[in-house]
């Protein structure tokens, strides 16, 4: 279960503890410098300086406020033995509901299990929510979960608090009642707002029954306390294609504009991707920029023009970033649009050295080959390339008609050769 159950019963703890009646009349004149004295050790994590003084305290004052004290720092102190016997002894002689609670958790400490099920049973008020948070507890301890689900049930009917409807959450995942459990955190949500740990729990069930939409809601939701979430949100409506609201994400919550351009590109929207790029380039002069600008438009309009413009771009880009990508893009335009393909020969085959395996590469490559009337060098770079994809299919086939109308120039020219000698 995704709540820690010893996390869980020291917040309980904790708000049991701060929840002390009101000290009273001083019984004897120096009991304030005692108590602050006493607050002061705890402060500074001396529990067993503070532990005498309390005992003292209690001794002195019969005041109960300084015997739960005394109690709740045996607790902190592991002696939960102690606390069991102490407590027993004190609640033989006058009941208090704060001292026998520190004794149910004294007895979940030592696995008492049984033994705790049986004291709630038999001495605490069924009407409590303590009652039924605690047999929900043990409950579940006990793998008895159909039971732990209806004390679970009615401790946040009595109090529907957040930390009792996440034990009851936990409850229902664990079952398996994913709707039951969205239903209760839902109906919680919608009153109160996206409190962290309640959307939490949502997005958690969310993932595990792979709701990606209501997932991506509750993680903008998220982002609120943690921008981070909204970057996941992003990425899971675009897994989804829902452009409208990753765009929405972007534009509401002002995140960087690189979330933008990312949209722009897998909607194939690349004058847009192309404007969000240049203004990026503009404003941080960063040539990663300028170079997703030249692929955008090139990939938005490949024209005579816009080749001219990539080109140029390229060969400024290749002095700063020098990946194999860059040398093959301005090798292949070079080469592809007649531009020199002998100078984009060697562009491409800086790229080749620096990524010997590539299936695009060696494309580029044969087609320079093939571009300067070298078929037979072209064809065997390109021959043994397996590849479904369109333009190496038809770089291939080219290739192959011009090996072969070669070879059949190169048999009539050897006959004419042949008669001519003769």
């Amino acid at each position: 279960m995704r709540i820690k159950y010893l996390l869980f019963l020291l917040v309980f703890f904790a708000g049991c503890s701060v929840k002390q009646p009101q000290i009273g009349e001083k019984v004897f004149p120096k009991e304030d410098d005692y108590i602050i004295k006493a607050l002061l050790d705890e402060q500074n994590g001396d529990l067993k300086d503070a532990l005498n003084i309390y005992k003292f305290l209690y001794k002195k004052t019969d005041k109960i406020i300084y015997f739960r004290r005394y109690l709740t720092i045996l607790y902190d102190l592991g002696k939960y033995n102690e606390v069991i016997k102490k407590s027993d002894k004190f609640l033989s002689e006058q009941w208090d509901d704060e001292v026998f609670k520190i004794k149910i958790f004294a007895l979940l400490q030592e696995k008492k299990l049984s033994e705790a099920k049986k004291e709630l049973i038999s001495k605490f008020n069924k009407k409590n929510e303590f009652f039924y948070t605690m047999m929900a507890f043990i409950l579940t301890k006990e793998h008895k979960y159909k039971e732990a689900l209806e004390y679970a049930k009615s401790g946040y009917a009595l109090n529907p608090s957040k930390k009792n409807l996440l034990n009851l959450s936990d409850i229902l995942v664990n079952e398996k009642k994913y709707n039951e459990a969205i239903a209760y955190l839902q109906t919680y949500l919608n009153e109160k707002g996206c409190d962290y740990d309640v959307c939490l729990s949502l997005a958690h069930i969310y993932k595990e029954v792979y709701d990606i939409p209501n997932l991506a809601n509750i993680y903008e939701k998220l982002g609120r306390y943690n921008p981070e979430y909204y970057i996941l949100a992003l990425n899971y409506y675009m897994d989804e294609g829902d452009y409208k609201n990753a765009l929405k994400i972007v534009k509401k919550h002002k995140l960087s504009q690189e979330y933008l351009m990312y949209i722009y590109e897998e909607k194939k929207e690349y004058k847009k991707a192309a404007l969000v790029a240049m203004n990026l380039y503009l404003k941080t002069k960063d040539v990663k920029y300028l170079l997703k600008y030249t692929i955008f438009i090139y990939k938005a309009t490949p024209n005579k023009q816009t080749v001219k413009e990539v080109v140029k771009n390229l060969e400024y880009i290749k002095n700063y970033i020098k990946t194999p990508f860059v040398y093959n893009f301005l090798g292949y335009l070079l080469i592809d649009n007649n531009i020199n393909p002998k100078e984009g020969l060697k562009y491409v085959q800086k790229a080749i050295t620096l990524n010997p395996y590539n299936t695009d590469y060696i494309d580029s490559l044969a087609l320079g080959y093939y571009k300067l009337h070298k078929c037979k060098s072209a064809w065997d770079i390109i021959k043994t390339v397996d590849s479904d994809d369109e333009t190496v299919l038809l770089h291939k086939k080219l290739i192959k008609r011009c090996l072969n109308d070669t070879k059949k120039n190169h048999k009539k020219n050897k006959r004419r050769f042949g008669k001519k000698k003769k």
